[in-house]
């Protein structure tokens, strides 16, 4: 007789979890088509036109979207003429081969063709869109698919071909902003944080050969240079081109400084089809479309200069002879000859402004009127997200930016950031919807964006302290505080207008709003009596100093 070998409690308590985890993991994968490993993919795909799904089985868009892709699966087993065979990688298993093919999301189905990707599949995942994406690439023995799109794109010119960088002064200065855009960094030789980035900004220049002019000004040695671009700090990093001036404040970490390079430098406008808009603004917080005909060649190429302030993020999308059915719905009058759509927050149905005009691109090029000034004020205007992490990257940008935002802030910690950012999604959708997609406060002083920010205690909670009272507390989303910043001005809101603490709720942050627009609600300083009193002292000095400097005839009447 043999003996039963005794199994502890907790044994098999993991085994049976393991039995568990493995019913659901099997039953949690799609079906009905060929599963790739890093094994696998590349023999497989070297071959033909690959439609691969990249999915995780935890994931709860894969899940909603598994029978789509098997009804998919089963479309085009009846399309055999067609060429094009379907395939799933587990990123769950092999994580390694999904982020080698630059998977960020799931489920995400790129496109390959004789082992070369051509590109992922954006849009909402229903089946009409799929066939649809699917007969692009039908038949592999015809020619690559292509776009019937209109681009006014021009050769790229090459701007630093030594890939060092340039020294400017009284001499060169101008002259090299009038070639082209430029990075500049204005720097004193003895300050430790421009000795710091001296090689860092070598590097860069190194690395944007032939792509844009790396600069650098010694404003020791150039003082009255300086004085003039009202650099005030060093180093001060700013990027010149199309006659606007950006101030960087991001990262100066190499590979942060060439992400900015490249897109404030690359292509301002990107030609693509009109049923390709909806699928990118899913994806990007912030699209512009230029929608326009075709007739009116030489239009982009007019409007290109307008869009240089962005700095390619975003780009503007154009889109030549859009159908009826798109100008129609962003009520695009039919008397203008073009218009500039703006989307934010991935929402296609209502966009937040449109801007049209009849002026041909002659008219542009040749304008005395107020209309290339105010394009340029509009896509400013309109280039922030309605929610946004204030952060070293952005803060600048969006505090200080020219439409002069109020914005909604509150400190988070990793307690409840999720929450809380879940909670700003809801209470700003729920603005532009009571502003018609706009989320601009209305007031008789003058029209505000709205930002909801949030920012991180952990990191700047001296900061927080400081300017607006804000410390940690309780950090339950209903005890949370709550300021409206305007920080162009140092004052900040933090009640409602019952005079009690001002806190996350729609309710009370809409009315807070429409009392300030109204001039009703009172506001605190961001300073304290003696910051401002410095602050003003400063403004004085500064004031004198440059008087004196462009009136140095009336220094002299004065000294005899």
């Amino acid at each position: 007789m043999r003996l039963r070998q005794l199994v502890s409690p907790s044994t098999l308590f993991y085994s049976l979890s393991y039995f568990s985890f493995l019913i659901i993991f099997i039953s949690a994968l799609p079906v009905n088509s060929a599963e790739l490993t890093p094994e696998n993919f590349d023999s497989t795909v070297a071959d033909g036109v690959w439609f691969i799904e990249h999915f995780s089985p935890y994931c709860g868009h894969c899940k909603q979207f598994a029978p789509t892709w098997e009804e998919l699966v089963k479309y085009n087993e009846g399309q055999p003429q067609d060429g094009i065979q379907l395939a799933q990688v587990n990123c769950a298993a092999h994580g390694d081969l999904c982020n080698a093919h630059d998977v960020k999301g799931y489920p995400q189905m790129n496109m390959y063709k004789d082992g070369e990707y051509k590109e992922t599949f954006k849009g909402a995942r229903d089946l009409s869109r799929l066939k649809d994406f699917l007969k692009k690439y039908a038949n592999p023995s015809a020619p690559e698919p292509t776009h019937s799109v209109v681009s006014e794109e021009e050769p790229t010119p090459i701007y630093n071909p030594s890939g060092t960088v340039s020294v400017l002064d009284d001499s060169n200065f101008q002259v090299t902003l009038d070639d082209g855009p430029v990075f500049i960094k204005f720097y004193a030789p003895w300050c430790g944080h421009c000795k710091k980035l001296a090689p860092t900004w070598k590097n860069l220049a190194q690395s944007m050969q032939n792509k844009l002019t790396i600069a650098e000004v010694d404003c020791e040695a150039h003082k009255a240079l300086c004085k003039t671009q009202n650099i005030e700090g060093f180093p001060t990093l700013v990027f010149f081109t199309g006659g606007s001036r950006s101030e960087y404040n991001g990262g100066r970490k190499l590979e942060q400084l060439r992400t900015f390079a490249e897109k404030a430098s690359g292509a301002r406008t990107k030609a693509i089809q009109a049923s390709e808009l909806e699928g990118i603004v899913a994806n990007e917080k912030i699209v512009y479309a230029l929608l326009y005909p075709s007739s009116s060649y030489g239009l982009v190429k007019a409007l290109s200069p307008l869009f240089a302030p962005l700095l390619g993020s975003p780009v503007v999308h154009t889109i030549a002879d859009p159908p009826t059915s798109l100008s129609g719905r962003f009520i695009i009058p039919g008397s203008m000859a073009w218009a500039l759509v703006a989307f934010k927050d991935h929402d296609f149905q209502t966009p937040t402004a449109v801007y049209s005009s009849s002026l041909s691109a002659a008219a542009l090029a040749g304008s005395k009127s107020k209309d290339p000034e105010s394009i340029s004020q509009w896509l400013e205007y309109n280039k922030h997200p309605t929610i946004a992490e204030l952060t070293r990257d952005t803060f600048q940008g969006i505090m200080n930016a020219p439409s002069r935002p109020l914005v909604v802030l509150v400190g988070v910690t990793t307690y409840n950031s999720v929450k809380v950012e879940a909670k700003f999604q809801e209470i700003s959708k729920q603005w532009r919807q009571k502003t018609d997609g706009s989320g601009v406060l209305r007031a008789p002083a003058g029209d505000r964006q709205v930002i909801f920010a949030w920012m991180d205690l952990d990191k700047w909670k001296d900061w927080m302290k400081s300017m607006y009272g804000i410390t940690k507390g309780s950090q339950e989303l209903g005890d949370l505080k709550i300021v409206i910043a305007d920080h162009q001005v140092l004052k900040y809101y933090d009640t409602n207008v019952s005079g009690g603490d001002l806190k996350l709720s729609s309710d009370e942050i809409f009315h807070a709003l429409g009392a300030i627009g109204q001039g009703k609600l009172p506001a605190k300083n961001s300073e304290n009596f003696v910051e401002r009193m410095a602050r003003y002292l400063n403004e004085k000095l500064v004031s004198i100093e440059s008087y004196v400097v462009n009136n140095p005839s009336t220094l002299s009447a004065l000294s005899r």
